[in-house]
């Protein structure tokens, strides 16, 4: 006898439909965690003793979110960080990441593991920030979390090798000479450990969990890593076929550093390079240069757009009608629970649809709910280099489905399933998630780990990490004149 099968009964299904989707009554038949079939309701094979039936009569089925971009440590800094630009945010946020255990770190993932599962996520990267520098158990810890939990998850350690001071475009007058003591001014271990770090990590975990867990390379930004940091970094993506994912063009500080450093800019340095490539993830990607797109274009390489948090850091807004225009590859992110402040795919979808309706004259050129949808399936999915996995309902492809009760204020009356689904859905009612096949969420409840003691835990663990770091957060604050009259000059610059 074979492996017994699951079956998603008559659900409501979003299913591919050219570069969109389409809602059709289906049976799906589940085998060895893979669709092994969609079938018409009246045509569906009949269960055979042993398989499980999941009634779907009254749920929309849909394929699991991918999101393209978060940081799991900063689940357990949620609400910490006031709002401030990204620079001056990234001073009170990065203290609170210091001196992390390996039990903080996985109990920071499966916070976000669970949000994630519970607003129809089954797919994650994770730019894994440790402070100051990747370890071989702070990594072995967070996918260890993902494993228990049963999300898809791809895992880029960051790696960086310059201190903050350096990534910045401060003017060396503006520094006080002793302040913020040593912090943003420590150098960081040198980038040939850090990449061993990472090599043994992808050697260990890479295709792991029945192909759950997936590995990258994470260079924090370009203005972060050293060249021969960059150069190793896009020399293992490629020895390895996993993908590059880097904090690219944020803010403007970010391109003022791209011309300092390299008198050019940045993305034109990173093609020169050899950085760009259909591997390499560009995240954020706000402050561009006259032909950066038509690079972007011409070396296959992906943007994740993160609108909710660029708009509470007031990065500033992505360019995303013209990059679909050029049919550059897109995925959506979160980005950090601590800038966002969640984990939820659904709202930045929703983001997605509307926010570039104020950039463009042409309403044609909208993105609205079914292409943010795409992108936030299928397009995360190809962005990830999943595309041959997960992100839609189809044979062969990973059984990751959501079901979503049709029950509920968002679907009801039910008119359109994408329009509602995207800008009224926010995950109250994701009953069913599963993930390669098995049930990970049931009845809006993880199945595999008690949610309630983890809540206690992390509060716990949050409690005591925000008073131990007390003095780091002094420290760090110090920089903040500084960086603040950088922000300013700047601005003044741009408005010249």
């Amino acid at each position: 006898m074979g492996t017994p099968a699951t079956w998603v009964r008559e659900g409501l299904c979003l299913l591919p439909d050219g570069a969109e989707h389409a809602a059709r009554r289906t049976t799906i038949e589940i085998r060895d965690g893979r669709i092994a079939g969609l079938h018409e309701p009246d045509a569906a094979p009949a269960a055979a003793p042993g398989d499980r039936v999941i009634d779907g009569r009254r749920h929309l089925v849909a394929s699991g979110f991918v999101n393209c971009h978060t940081h799991s440590p900063d689940n357990l800094i949620r609400g910490s960080a006031p709002d401030l630009p990204l620079e001056l945010w990234s001073l009170h946020s990065a203290a609170g990441r210091e001196e992390r255990s390996p039990r903080e770190i996985t109990v920071a993932a499966l916070l976000g593991a669970i949000e994630m599962l519970r607003t129809g996520t089954t797919t994650v990267l994770d730019h894994i920030r440790m402070s100051p520098h990747p370890t071989p158990e702070g990594l072995e810890a967070v996918a260890q979390a993902y494993a228990a939990i049963g999300i898809r998850a791809v895992i880029a350690p960051i790696v960086a090798d310059k201190p903050i001071v350096q990534t910045l475009p401060l003017d060396p007058d503006d520094i006080p000479p002793n302040g913020g003591g040593s912090y943003g001014r420590a150098p960081l271990m040198p980038w040939t450990e850090q990449l061993a770090i990472v090599e043994a990590f992808v050697r260990r975990w890479h295709g792991g969990e029945g192909g759950r867990i997936t590995a990258a390379i994470g260079p924090s930004g370009p203005q972060r890593c050293s060249d021969p940091l960059l150069a190793a970094a896009a020399e293992l993506s490629e020895r390895h076929d996993i993908v590059l994912h880097a904090h690219v063009l944020e803010t403007r500080a970010q391109r003022a550093m791209g011309f300092r450093l390299w008198g050019k800019g940045m993305v034109r340095s990173l093609a020169e390079r050899g950085i760009l490539s259909p591997r390499a993830n560009l995240v954020h990607f706000i402050w561009l240069e006259d032909g950066d797109l038509d690079l972007v274009a011409r070396h296959g390489a992906a943007v994740v757009h993160n609108p909710v948090s660029n708009a509470r850091l007031g990065s500033g807004i992505c360019r995303l009608p013209e990059m679909l225009a050029r049919g550059l590859r897109i995925g959506l992110g979160t980005d950090s629970a601590c800038c966002n402040d969640s984990n939820n795919l659904l709202e930045t979808a929703k983001w997605a649809s509307m926010v570039h309706a104020n950039t463009t004259p042409d309403h044609a050129d909208w993105v609205g709910p079914y292409r943010a949808h795409a992108l936030a399936t299928r397009g995360g999915a190809d962005v990830l280099g999943l595309g041959s996995v997960t992100g839609r309902i189809e044979a062969g492809l990973a059984a990751d489905l959501v079901l979503y009760r049709l029950d509920a204020p968002a679907f009801v009356p039910l008119i359109d399933p994408v329009r509602q689904l995207v800008h009224a859905e926010n995950g109250a009612s994701v009953d069913t998630v599963l993930v390669a096949g098995e049930v990970v969420l049931e009845n809006g409840r993880c199945t595999r780990l008690d949610e309630v003691a983890l809540w206690q835990e992390a509060e716990d663990l949050a409690r005591r990490r925000l008073e131990a770091n007390r003095s780091i957060y002094a420290a760090a604050s110090e920089l903040s004149g500084p960086v603040q009259r950088m922000i300013r000059r700047l601005q003044g610059e741009d408005a010249r």
